[in-house]
């Protein structure tokens, strides 16, 4: 039995975010945040399911960037306590999810990340 898994870089970044963005969550739903962070862990969560199972148009990746994106800024805005860290974690997947957003609706271009 042969099993073979092509990633290509984009995949690579959607994982990564989705990981980040799931590590993030935790720390917050453990320092007690809220409704915030779980909605941070699933759509986290589905972000990388989808990438290795076909789901739903209303659970698709786009839907879940947007999702994470929106929960990425309000926990940005309404930040709570001040743990180390924690706004660098919070950032940083913010940025990887706009850079996918980007390039999921095809507004930036980078070689070698290919949508396919």
């Amino acid at each position: 039995m042969h099993i073979s898994v092509n990633l290509n870089l984009l995949e690579i970044l959607i994982i990564v975010t989705g990981v980040l963005a799931v590590l993030d969550s935790v720390v917050r739903i453990r320092g007690r945040r809220g409704v915030l962070a779980i909605i941070e862990l699933i759509a986290g969560i589905l972000l990388i399911l989808s990438n290795f199972v076909t789901l739903p148009n209303i659970l698709g990746q786009t839907i879940m960037q947007i999702v994470l994106e929106v929960v990425l800024i309000l926990l940005l805005f309404i930040r709570g306590g001040s743990r180390r860290g924690g706004l660098a974690l919070t950032v940083i997947t913010l940025i990887l999810n706009t850079v996918l957003i980007l390039l999921t609706l095809n507004w930036i271009t980078i070689p070698g990340l290919h949508l396919s």
